[in-house]
């Protein structure tokens, strides 16, 4: 995973996955993402860094959903998606996000292993951390 950022867009998984939601029709782009989410709750420890960056991603673009701004500066979010409803959010999903989340936040995943001993490891995980403080508190 080629990283330049902290942010849940700034690398190159996360930039891919933006890229097929961008491709996908727009009335399946809920789907897209609900699929991101499950497949990242299923894995459980055998999600990838890979997978686990477009977990991230994808849980950055429902609360942009809700915000109705990017959660980052990140030239590379899906502000595509800004002023459009492509993205129903739903209590439901918004609760898979966060336990996708707590799969890439585990403490022996893929994600966190591959951060471990970086320079901004604590960084890093305070980036993911705050996004799902984030999600967990949206009312709908």
């Amino acid at each position: 995973m080629a990283t330049w950022q902290l942010g849940p867009f700034d690398n190159d998984d996360a930039v891919e996955w933006c890229v097929a939601l961008e491709n996908t029709a727009p009335d399946q782009r809920s789907n897209f993402v609900r699929r991101t989410l499950d497949a990242a709750v299923s894995a459980g420890r055998a999600l990838t860094p890979e997978d686990a960056a477009q977990t991230i991603a994808a849980a950055a673009t429902l609360l942009q959903s809700v915000a109705g701004t990017p959660p980052s500066e990140s030239a590379y979010a899906p502000r595509f998606l800004l002023g459009r409803e492509d993205i129903l959010v739903t209590p439901q999903l918004l609760d898979v996000a966060t336990r996708a989340l707590d799969t890439v936040l585990a403490y022996d995943s893929a994600w966190r292993l591959r951060w471990a001993e970086d320079i901004e490891e604590e960084e890093a995980f305070g980036v993911i951390e705050e996004l799902r403080a984030n999600l967990a508190t949206v009312t709908l």
